[in-house]
């Protein structure tokens, strides 16, 4: 039985590199590795644009309330870094 699929050749592999960190595409590289390039960078692009559609970013983000006692204020303090 046959399959469908082949392994990538070099230039393909490194086009898939390069989209897949985000570096330009290397013009010296073959017509099939542009294809997965420009393939691969598409589907990375739509990826990050759902992402941030799950975030309401109209929501501002609730601040943690101040300790109101002098008692949390010093217990607070113990643990600081500064």
């Amino acid at each position: 039985m046959e399959s469908k699929y082949r392994t990538l050749t070099h230039d393909e592999k490194r086009a898939a590199e390069a989209a897949f960190r985000g570096a330009p595409f290397d013009p010296q590289l073959s017509e099939s590795a542009r294809k997965i390039y420009i393939g691969i960078s598409s589907a990375m692009a739509h990826k990050r644009d759902e992402a941030f559609q799950e975030f309401d970013l109209s929501k501002r983000a609730k601040k943690a309330p101040r300790p109101s006692t002098a008692s949390q204020i010093r217990s607070r303090a113990k643990f600081s870094l500064w």
